[in-house]
């Protein structure tokens, strides 16, 4: 148990057995509690100080110490931090749920309370709140308590806890960290002021830093990070804080720069200041803490040039100052700190060349950060032997090319390498395979380099990779094995040939290793081999873009653990196997731009958390499944198009309330378009927060199956190209395309409440009908495109309010009156957008309109159709012109005999040429 300490079974060594009352205290706590990993099997028996988690004083026999927090540690050489913006969700299980009873308090004589979750590395990422209490006022029993630890112990509800922890005047260790409090209760007075270390850190405080924290004059050890403090960082009484050496303030939103009283702290030697707002320059003050070892600044918004002062602090071990505005060169007293372990200057604007003379001194060196210093370049001789033994080399966006850096082997314990976008234009040489290794993370992506890439096999077959990422090069020929030995295999984008080749397997082990392959965008050839298979931990399979034939084995379907599937754009032929519907976990499904035929397996409706399905440009047939809309209830994307499907658009599709992207273009569809399709929720959103991260989801289960994140990418064709959403984007995109189709009907006035669409293709139909007046809602829309229809009426005047347009096509359609004017729709001046609609007239055609006016709008606004203007008057003049006639006409042949007779003879010749006609009719038939 760790921190137990001697005292734990001292009960059993006196003799002793624990008193009554704090046994059945202790009973009625674990009653209340949910021991999943059966933790408290030992409590059982009169002697509860022999009960493991349980101390007792060796003088008296009561109990003094409860120590039951989860000491459970994930391996944090299964991970690289740097990628932690990737994961979604993390779950694990701890060891005890419930509520804290409040019995615990009859342990009086108690001196050292452990209920905390201790679970390390993800501090800000795991935070499940096990176990809960709604008062914290039976910890004012705790009269003799020292050391209270209620770490993730959910809090929140709590509104008491400074009040009752202030009781507790003995106290000297407080640790509430990711406990869920909110505010900090007003008090008058401080009684627990021989606090030496407080830990409030990954709360949810949202004010500024409570002015009684500086009464805490004994404290040696402060942890506030991870909340959300702002104002001026510290007020001047910091240096009330004289035994202070250990300070964290990361992870807030303080936006002053640092106060002097902070360089008066003389005993610090650890202050960590990154992920805050904090604005300004650097101060000079700063080489005052001459006993400073870590000094942590990351992640702020200093500026200006970095201090020539910090080469005082001599006794610096780790120095972190990346993520910042610092510009100039780096002086060179920061080279002199030869204590130096871990150093971090990346992305500042930082300016100049890098020599071996830098690094002379720096023999201690473990971790160098140099990343995104477009201004800096490293230019060290080829025959540098650099003094350190670097495990870290953080070294993306700065020049290092165009050749491959020498120095690297002469470094023999790199476990981290990242040498990113450098301008390397080089092949890998061949001693790179002896250094290389012991790589966990290595990642050489987006840079120029030739020939095969490294294999870099692992010293033991048991040894975990994080990582490769050598996309985006140059890299050719065929790959001989497949490496297993690592968890995420990157080589997308390369020019490698040859077929996919058979995974590199030399036991059990590595099958429990690699989570994701992409070897997207090569020009890999042959079938899919059934060996891929094997990889019983794949979760992201992307094989797109590349020349495969062939079938989709069926034993993919044994990929439990799969998330991603991309086998976009190949020659794949045959059915979907229908194996695929038992991928339980999949959430996203490309098999676009293939010859797949046949109908969509029913088997996929098993898949319940699919968010991505592509299956378009294929030669799929049937109607379109209404289990899509019934079962597939967490579809985001859907794209069916340039396929044979036939038959009408199934109302279950209403039901896709989290549909961004609907594409059905280029099948064969009929009837009506639903008017329903006004349920897709997330369309009439037009704020990214209303839909979620699009990423394969991360998560660890009980058996220690973990998920790699995996950004989702789609491209749509808006504003008549294709264009490309990727993972920072694809939240955004929401479109509807219809076209190429034999839809018809009305277009559903429901559609105009897609207030978030920023699409809109129904062109290639028979639709008819006006378009609807409140088109002009669609205010996001960007391209738009109902040509070759049979469309009628006028352009409604709305449309000239849709300032976001960049891509307007109505040609083909029976379209009548003025073109609206006025606003954005004025920037479209070609004629082709109106093309196919002979009723059309005004600017951009050469027609002009029968009144005058050259465009609708420009009229004196009476109406809002300057074409409906123009006939309501013809049609309001024509009835009372034709009375005024008809009346003169008769009134002429009352009052003028000659014309009467002529008109009547007129008359009666003309009828009897009729029944002359008639008689000849009757005659000929009978």
């Amino acid at each position: 148990m760790g921190k137990i300490g001697l005292g734990l079974h001292a009960g059993a060594y006196l003799n002793l057995s624990c008193f009554e009352s704090e046994r059945k205290s202790l009973l009625e706590f674990k009653k209340d509690l949910i021991d999943k990993s059966n933790r408290l099997a030992s409590w059982t028996g009169d002697d509860c100080c022999s009960w493991k988690g349980v101390g007792c004083s060796r003088n008296t026999g009561h109990v003094v110490k409860l120590d039951l927090h989860n000491n459970a540690a994930f391996d944090l050489d299964r991970f690289f931090f740097g990628d932690m913006q990737n994961y979604v969700s993390i779950y694990g299980e701890t060891c005890f749920n419930g509520t804290i009873p409040p019995q615990l308090g009859n342990l009086s004589a108690l001196e050292y309370l452990d209920l905390g979750n201790k679970a390390e590395g993800f501090s800000y990422w795991i935070s499940r709140h096990s176990l809960s209490t709604k008062s914290l006022w039976w910890a004012t029993c705790l009269s003799s308590l020292k050391h209270l630890d209620l770490s993730k112990v959910y809090l929140g509800e709590a509104r008491d806890w400074l009040e009752a922890l202030n009781k507790l005047r003995f106290l000297t260790s407080l640790t509430l960290n990711s406990c869920g409090i909110y505010s900090f209760p007003h008090i008058a007075h401080l009684n627990f002021t021989s606090l030496t270390s407080l830990d409030l850190g990954g709360n949810e405080f949202d004010s500024t830093i409570p002015l009684w924290l500086f009464n805490l004059t004994s404290l040696v050890h402060l942890d506030l990070s991870g909340n959300r403090f702002f104002g001026p960082m510290v007020p001047n009484n910091l240096q009330h804080w004289t035994s202070l050496s250990y300070l964290d303030l990361s992870y807030n939103q303080f936006n002053t720069s640092l106060p002097d009283p902070l360089f008066t702290l003389n005993n610090l030697v650890y202050m960590d200041l990154t992920y805050n707002q904090i604005q300004g320059p650097l101060p000079l003050g700063l080489g005052n803490l001459t006993s400073l070892s870590v000094l942590h600044m990351g992640n702020n918004s200093f500026e200006g040039k970095i201090p020539s002062a910090i080469g005082q602090l001599r006794e610096l071990t780790d120095l972190d100052l990346s993520r910042n505005g610092f510009n100039g060169t780096i002086p060179s007293s920061l080279w002199r700190l030869s204590e130096l372990k871990f150093l971090d200057l990346s992305d500042n604007p930082l300016s100049g060349e890098l020599r071996d003379i830098h690094f002379a001194k720096l023999a201690k060196l473990k971790v160098l950060g140099l990343s995104s210093l477009p201004l800096l370049a490293l230019n060290v001789s080829s025959s540098w032997v650099p003094p350190f033994q670097l495990e870290g080399v953080f070294m993306s966006s700065i020049k290092i090319g165009p050749k491959f850096p020498l120095w690297l082997q002469t470094q023999k314990t790199i476990e981290y390498l990242r040498m990113s976008n450098a301008s390397i234009s080089d092949t890998i040489p061949d001693w790179f395979e002896r250094v290389c290794h012991g790589i966990k993370y290595l990642d050489f992506f987006n840079n120029h380099m030739m020939g095969k890439p490294p294999v870099c096999k692992g010293s033991s077959g048991h040894k975990y990779r994080v990582g490769f990422f050598l996309e985006a090069n140059k890299f050719e020929g065929p790959l001989q094995l497949l490496p297993t030995d690592i968890s995420e295999l990157h080589l997308q984008n390369n020019s490698l040939q040859g077929i996919i080749p058979q995974p590199d397997i030399k036991n059990n082990m590595t099958l429990d290793i690699l989570r994701l392959l992409d070897l997207s965008d090569n020009h890999f050839m042959g079938s899919i081999p059934d060996s891929l298979c094997s990889l019983q931990m794949l979760a992201v399979l992307d094989l797109s873009n590349n020349q495969l034939s062939g079938g989709i084995p069926s034993c993919i379907g044994k990929l439990k653990t799969l998330g991603a599937l991309l086998l976009a754009n190949n020659n794949l032929y045959g059915h979907i196997p229908i194996s695929l519907g038992q991928l339980n976990f999949l959430q996203s499904l490309h098999l676009d731009r293939n010859k797949f035929t046949g109908m969509v397996p029913f088997s996929l409706r098993h898949l319940k958390i699919l968010q991505f399905l592509d299956l378009g440009n294929n030669g799929l047939e049937g109607i379109i499944p209404s289990w899509i809309g019934d079962e597939l209830s967490r579809l985001r994307f859907l794209v069916l198009e340039s396929n044979n499907f036939h038959g009408d658009i199934s109302m279950c599709l209403c039901k896709l309330s989290f549909l961004q992207v609907l594409s059905l273009k280029d099948n064969n569809l009929t009837g009506h378009i639903p008017r329903c399709f006004n349920n897709f929720t997330a369309m009439t959103s037009i704020e990214s927060d209303s839909v979620a991260d699009i990423r394969v989801p991360v998560y660890i289960m009980p058996h220690g199956m973990l998920f790699y994140g995996y950004s989702e990418e789609l491209s749509v064709l808006i504003k008549g190209e294709n264009l490309k959403y990727t993972s920072s984007n694809v939240r955004y995109v929401r479109f509807m395309g219809l076209s190429k189709n034999k839809l018809s009907g009305e277009i559903p006035v429901e559609l105009m409440s897609l207030v978030g669409l920023q699409g809109l293709d129904l062109s290639r139909n028979h639709l008819s009908g006006r378009i609807p007046e409140n088109i002009g809602n669609l205010k996001q829309l960007e391209s738009l495109d109902l040509s070759k229809n049979d469309l009628s009426g006028p352009i409604p005047q709305s449309l000239s309010n849709l300032d976001s347009l960049g891509w307007l096509n109505l040609s083909f359609n029976e379209l009548t009156g003025p073109i609206p004017s006025g606003r954005h729709l004025q920037t479209f001046d070609d004629p082709t957008i109106y093309m196919g609609n002979s009723g059309l007239c005004g600017e951009p055609l050469d027609r002009s309109c029968p009144d005058g006016k050259s465009n609708a709008g420009e009229s004196d606004g009476d109406h809002e159709d300057g074409k409906e203007s123009y006939f309501d008057w013809f049609y309001a003049g024509l009835g009372p012109g034709f009375a005024v006639g008809l009346l003169g006409f008769f009134s002429v042949l009352c009052f003028k005999e000659s014309w009467r007779y002529a008109y009547f003879e007129f008359l009666e010749s003309l009828l009897n040429k009729v029944w002359v006609q008639i008689a000849l009719l009757k005659r000929k038939f009978n």
